[in-house]
């Protein structure tokens, strides 16, 4: 007698569960991700620069370990600023174009000032980067998520 009533309550939970999940396909998502796509790119690329400039060889013991350990806290701090950007309520889309103008503004700015040797144009040219790159990944985001059906 309590074996069955204890699979009604299993049973009433999956329940309440597949329904909460079917619920959630109905949501729109966003269709394209570049900010997480470069900066996945870029943890990789940073984990092994500051390895280097730490002094240690990627292809030996200790700097692998250290690439590793880079990497990680690296994704997992990724992780948290994107979970407190969700938080506080931003959407996929513009966390997304956050993620990429992050990216983008700041090497513009060291490509220019390493061309031109102008600080203060190599910080206009950095700022109108993250601009243009947050712009371009927000517009690109909500256009095509206007012809992917959600679910597909």
């Amino acid at each position: 007698m309590t074996m069955q009533s204890h699979e009604r309550k299993i049973d009433a939970a999956m329940q309440s569960y597949a329904e909460r999940w079917m619920k959630s396909i109905d949501r729109p998502r966003a269709s394209t991700t570049l900010g997480y796509f470069f900066v996945g790119m870029f943890i990789l690329f940073w984990s092994s620069s500051l390895t280097a400039l730490l002094g240690f060889d990627l292809k030996k013991g200790y700097g692998a370990l250290i690439f590793i350990i880079v990497g990680l806290s690296l994704t997992f701090t990724t992780i948290f600023i994107n979970r407190l950007m969700t938080k506080l309520g931003l959407d996929r889309s513009i966390r997304s174009a956050l993620w990429l103008s992050a990216v983008i503004g700041p090497y513009a700015n060291l490509i220019s000032y390493n061309y031109w040797h102008l600080p203060v144009i190599s910080h206009i040219v950095g700022f109108a980067a993250s601009i243009l790159a947050f712009i371009f990944s927000f517009l690109l985001d909500k256009m095509l998520g206007k012809y992917m059906k959600p679910g597909d």
